[in-house]
């Protein structure tokens, strides 16, 4: 073992000294290998700087720096999207210099990552996440651009783009079914999501002085807010009627939603998700992710409460009625097709001046 290394808590830490000064930190790492890589960079660091050279700068020494100032100030959602990217990166740019990642690399990254089976809107993510370290190293002066724009842009034309949006929701009848099969927390959980459209880390960060009972609405605080706007959300009758259950006899900040051991339930916990799957399987009813359940909010609020899109924007919280637009577009092709399916007493005139109805052939 390098005698500049040291083992605390599991974690590897170096300490260094040149010229008589000490430099010494946490390598952010358990892993050996990693550490002594890391090590070697800070080693290169220090020498370069001495001698008045720019240093040049590894992936790794860029990732552990990004995770370390830009990831506090992610949502929990987002640090698990960039901490899965992070990892899968590692293992095809581990020691690579952040001036030799350019197009021919990052088209063996996304050539590997399809032939894992991944989709091209995972690849997408990866290379945002690896675009937004790229944008941290021009702060930094590591780096004097970000290779990775214009590469997802080039590649956007070539056919690397997002996905499909999903359209699923549930009808009445799909909840109808749901209902009976589902447990009874589980089922508050579900339809408290369709009532009110708050996304799943917003839902189960609620806490009781987040309810307003008496003006029937809850505060989505800012620091919860996919946007980090703080929102008023009303209360349907239903979500009211859950909200006065879950939070009777309870006071303070605590979570509205939690455990079975009291606790608020964690943005990765996977025990709500479960639930509605087992009770769509047992319902009969086609998958449906915890999202879709706030689409259906989004559905019913412009089909069945005749809500603009404009007044759906705000209740979902979307930073731009243009996002509204997008997601929800689906709903008038679905609204064309039922206009031709209700009977018309227009009447047209076939080539020979006779009468025929609109639906004849």
């Amino acid at each position: 073992m390098p005698k500049n290394l040291r083992r605390r808590g599991g974690v590897w830490w170096y300490r260094i000294t040149k010229s008589g000064q000490t430099f010494e930190g946490s390598l952010q790492t358990g892993n050996l290998g990693v550490a002594k890589e890391r090590l070697e960079g800070i080693r290169r660091e220090l020498t370069a700087t001495r001698y008045g050279e720019k240093p040049r700068r590894t992936f790794d020494e860029a990732a552990l720096r990004f995770k370390r100032e830009h990831f506090p100030a992610l949502k929990p959602k987002s640090r698990l999207r960039y901490s899965v990217s992070l990892r899968v990166m590692v293992d095809h740019f581990q020691g690579v210099y952040l001036d030799e990642i350019g197009s021919a690399r990052m088209g063996d990254f996304e050539r590997a990552r399809l032939a894992e089976g991944v989709t091209t809107t995972t690849v997408r993510r990866d290379l945002g996440c690896l675009s937004s370290l790229f944008s941290r190293a021009e702060e930094w002066e590591w780096v004097t651009s970000n290779p990775v724009k214009p590469y997802k842009r080039g590649r956007a034309k070539a056919g690397l783009k997002e996905g499909q949006a999903r359209t699923r929701y549930l009808s009445e009848g799909e909840e109808s079914a749901i209902e009976p099969v589902c447990a009874p927390k589980a089922w508050d959980a579900i339809s408290f999501a369709i009532d009110t459209g708050l996304r799943k880390e917003e839902q189960f960060s609620l806490e009781l002085t987040d309810l307003d009972l008496e003006a029937r609405e809850i505060t989505v605080r800012a620091e919860v807010a996919k946007t980090g706007v703080e929102r008023k959300v009303p209360l349907l009758d239903r979500a009211l009627a859950i909200a006065i259950k879950l939070s009777a006899d309870r006071v303070g900040r605590v979570p509205l939603f939690v455990t079975k051991d009291g606790e608020r339930y964690s943005p990765n916990s996977p025990t709500m998700y479960e639930a509605l799957q087992k009770a769509c399987r047992r319902a009969g009813v086609a998958r449906c992710s915890w999202h879709d359940l706030r689409r259906t909010c989004g559905c019913r609020l412009l089909q069945a409460h005749g809500m603009s899109l404009q007044e759906v924007s705000a209740w979902l919280g979307h930073g731009d009625v243009r996002i509204t637009q997008q997601r929800y577009a689906f709903l008038r092709v679905d609204q064309l097709h039922r206009a031709l399916k209700r009977p018309s007493n227009i009447v047209y005139l076939n080539p020979k001046g006779q009468n025929k109805g609109q639906n004849e052939s």
